[in-house]
Order: structure tokens, then sequence, then C-alpha cells
């Protein structure tokens, strides 16, 4: 699908985007990587002389309108984020403009100029948001499922994902780090629970939801959740050493349990055939969809808590991946 296209990656230079880079260039794909953080271009630059870099921020339309007449990309993903719940708390018009006007200008500009999908990277704080960052990145997803609506050709999608591990900003391997050195863990709850995969899995995830994209869903994966007592056990293992933490409860944005598919969505809910995808169908469209390639979610609301395992083992050898990985 990807050979002999261009590729344009908003946001890059972050663990999701060199992920892809990584991922499509042995696709024989053009890479344009579109970021505002020169200093990591130039690092990816050296590691993968292939691709071309562009300075530019999300916020600014002529900057991204001029680099897709420039460079004619086939296809999008929109990585490009301000993701860091609680400091968007603090300075929520920052994240506004990011994450929203920001998604506003990719999807304007793919649109103008004759994407052929283009997908936005969301996050599972976007289902039941309690948070600026979350409510952010639904109406980002909300704006992408109207441009699609309103498209001629373009096809827009979202994908909602949880916790990677050993991504940039992901706890563990500050948690892996604090027990190396023998310091205490700060946890907010121990009933808390979060969905973890691999940096892998998650390029594969976005890969595959802009493939099966017809227009406008918004796709999510079908993956576990740990508690954070359980990644503490696991991390044990692995440091081969014992770890000792403190409660200091929630953070602002914060949620005990994070959110996939509420019980609303779940009624517009699909699984995509031979893949680990569920899709959303919008609550208006103009598309359709072919049955054979779809069965009807029938499975539990797709909350952290429901899904939780307590397999310390498993548990250490996904980490262990995603690590090796990043």
């Amino acid at each position: 699908m990807f050979k002999n296209t261009t590729i344009l990656i908003t946001g890059g230079t972050g663990s999701l985007g060199k992920g892809l880079i990584r991922r499509l260039l042995n696709e024989e794909a053009k890479i344009v990587v579109y970021s505002r953080d020169e200093a990591k271009q130039a690092e990816l630059v050296r590691k993968y002389p292939s691709i071309i870099r562009v300075i530019g921020d999300v916020r600014d339309f002529d900057q991204l309108d001029t680099t897709m007449k420039i460079h004619k990309p086939d296809y999008v993903f929109h990585t490009g984020a301000l993701k860091r719940v609680d400091d968007i708390e603090f300075y929520p018009m920052e994240g506004i403009k990011t994450n929203i006007f920001g998604s506003d200008n990719v999807a304007r500009a793919s649109l103008i100029n004759g994407v052929k999908k283009c997908a936005l990277v969301s996050t599972d704080k976007s289902c039941q948001s309690v948070s600026t960052y979350g409510s952010s990145k639904f109406i980002a997803e909300r704006l992408f499922t109207n441009y699609d609506y309103n498209s001629p050709s373009t096809v827009f999608c979202s994908v909602r994902y949880g916790n990677v591990i050993a991504s940039r900003g992901s706890f563990i391997p500050l948690f892996l780090d604090q027990i190396d050195k023998g310091e205490t863990l700060t946890l907010t709850d121990e009933k808390m629970s979060r969905f973890l995969f691999t940096l892998e899995d998650a390029v594969s995830t976005v890969i595959n939801a802009l493939k099966h994209s017809v227009g406008g869903e918004v796709f999510i994966p079908k993956i576990k959740a740990y508690t954070l007592p359980t990644v503490v056990k696991a991390l044990e293992k692995i440091a081969n050493k014992p770890a000792t933490y403190k409660v200091n409860g929630l953070r602002a944005g914060e949620k005990l349990h994070e959110s996939m598919l509420d019980d609303t969505e779940s009624a517009l809910a699909y699984e995509v055939k031979d893949t680990n995808l569920i899709h959303i169908r919008p609550q208006y469209t103009n598309k359709k969809w072919e049955d054979t390639k779809y069965t009807k979610y029938k499975g539990k609301v797709y909350i952290s808590s429901n899904f939780v395992s307590e397999d310390i083992d498993e548990l250490q050898k996904l980490i262990k991946r995603g690590i090796n990985e990043e």
C-alpha cells in the first residue's frame, strides 16, 4: 500500500513518529517529517538520511499547506500533540491551540491538497474525559469525523490507544530507574489501571487503522490493562530488586481507570475481522461498510478495569519487549 508513496508525519520526532518512520521506510515510502523540534529532526536525518524534514508547527496552517503543496503526500499520520495531562490542566489554551486548532489545520490542509487518507492519533483519555487533554483530543476526533463527512475524496479517521511502554513520557522507564537507584516510587492509587502495549504494537495499530478506514471511524486496539501494583511487581522481577512505594493520590486531570469505548459508543462499535481492531462508526455518515469484513462488537464496555490482567510474567515479557523496541 505504501510502496512509492509519500507520507507526511506530523510530530515525527516523537516515539510513535520514529516507529512509523522505521516501519514505513521498510515499505519503500518517501517520508516527510513535519515538526518544530529542529534538534531532534537533525538526529533523525543522521539515522535516516532519506527522510525529508520540515520545521513547522501544526498551529501554522500556511506552513502546513505549503509543505503539502510542495511534497504532495498521499497519506498523513497526525501524531503531533501536547500530551502531558497535568501540564495541560495548568495551560489549557496551549493544549487547545495544538490539539484542536492544530488538528483542524492538518485536516483542512489534507483536504485542500488531495491527500488520500489522513489519520489522527488520539488517546484513551478522549473517552469519557475528565481532563483538558482528553477533551481536546475528543474534539479533534469529532473534527476528523466531520471533515470526512464533508470530504469528496480524502478519508479521515482517528485512532485511540493506551500507554506505550518506554515511549517518551512513559512512567515505566522512570519506575525502573528509581528501583535501580533504590528510590521510593510514587503511585497515584493502588487501584489505578492502565492499558499497556509496545511501540511496535502501537505502530501496527495506527497503520492498520489507516489501511482499514472507510471514513470517519474511531479505531481502538484490543489490548490488556494492568494495575499499578502489578506493574511494580513486574518491574521488580526485571530489575531483580525490591521496590517500595508511597501513594499520593490522583493528579490534576487523571482518571482511576481509562476508557477506550463507552456504553454509548458500544452501540456503534464493530470488530474488524482478521485484526486486533474495533472501530466506532460515526453517528452521521455517508459511507458504507462491507458487512462481511466486520462483526458487531458484543463485548464489555472497554474500560481498563474490565480488562485487567494480574499475570506478572506476561507483563514482564511485554515490558522487556517494549524496552528493547525503543
